[in-house]
């Protein structure tokens, strides 16, 4: 690609970067609700509602654009990344009810580190030994991190793990994607699809004695709280949408650990949570290898 056509593309990269950290500061805030919401709601009945919220502000905004159709061929595709999408917010949700705010955003930034091996298990791409080494150590700072809390937590501990491994699949099927049909009406059809998976599993919760399944009917203060994380939830997506469109990828993904320490921020302001020796060491295993991996990318792997 020459350097005119990268310009093109994008054209404007510092309010990219701008966009990304706005992104990455109000994620944290979306998380930091859903935690709070735990002391009254079941886990999936939270992921649920925020997904019946979410599904209606990305509707609303395909309505104004005018895209709200989506091609026959990419139904299926729809359909699993809503299967995907369900796991996310599920597992989020559910390492969100016992975990502090910090640890789980930090395991769960292993994702860029899973999304290289998927890269190349189902979409062929050749990545140099360097990257793999990396990603194998930042995989090891996730471990770190998970050891202590899974002796406290149990499984709720590998939530953040699983949370991780389901989005990069997610971004794997619309890297596939990419360029063929609107990146907003993939994501508000999904939304709609993680919907339903969700309800079904909340139908499955109802027929069990599996309290963090069961259905819970938000009181009136709750809807507020549950609104705003489905609001910001819709407009990160667009913030980092309009984020790529403006700067390269590159350049753009070491903004997203401002996530990290938003969430530290608010875990210790709001839950009076914070990280421990053991997590600050695995929180720098997965930072340093990231950003070396983003950094490669950059460069051609010997």
């Amino acid at each position: 690609m020459s350097d005119a056509t990268a310009t093109s593309q994008h054209d404007n990269p510092k309010l990219g970067m701008i966009l990304m950290v706005s992104m990455a500061s109000c994620l944290p805030v979306m998380d930091a609700i859903g935690k709070y919401l735990t002391d009254f709601l079941s886990p999936a009945s939270i992921a649920f509602f925020r997904f019946v919220l979410q599904a209606i502000f990305f509707f609303a905004l395909l309505g104004m654009r005018r895209r709200l159709a989506l091609p026959k061929e990419y139904i299926k595709t729809v359909i699993a990344l809503g299967a995907l999408i369900c796991v996310v917010m599920l597992s989020l949700m559910l390492g969100l009810s016992v975990l502090p705010l910090a640890t789980l955003i930090a395991i769960f930034f292993v994702e860029p580190l899973i999304l290289v091996f998927f890269s190349i298990w189902f979409l062929g791409e050749q990545v140099g030994w360097r990257r793999i080494i990396a990603c194998c150590v930042g995989l090891l700072g996730a471990l770190i991190i998970i050891r202590p809390n899974y002796a406290t937590f149990g499984i709720y501990a590998a939530m953040p793990l699983i949370t991780a491994a389901c989005m990069a699949g997610y971004f794997t099927i619309t890297r596939q994607i990419q360029g063929k049909v609107d990146g907003i009406t993939v994501q508000g059809w999904a939304t709609l699809a993680g919907t339903v998976f969700l309800g079904i599993v909340m139908l499955f919760g109802a027929q069990t004695s599996f309290e963090d399944l069961a259905f819970t009917w938000p009181e009136t203060s709750h809807w507020m709280w549950i609104a705003l994380a489905a609001l910001i939830g819709t407009i990160a997506y667009v913030l980092v949408a309009e984020a790529f469109k403006r700067a390269p990828a590159s350049l753009l993904a070491p903004f997203q650990y401002v996530e990290i320490v938003a969430a530290t921020i608010l875990g210790y302001y709001v839950f009076g949570d914070f990280p421990d020796a053991v997590t600050w060491l695995g929180i720098a295993i997965i930072l340093g290898a990231g950003l070396y991996v983003f950094y490669r990318e950059q460069h051609t792997d010997q």
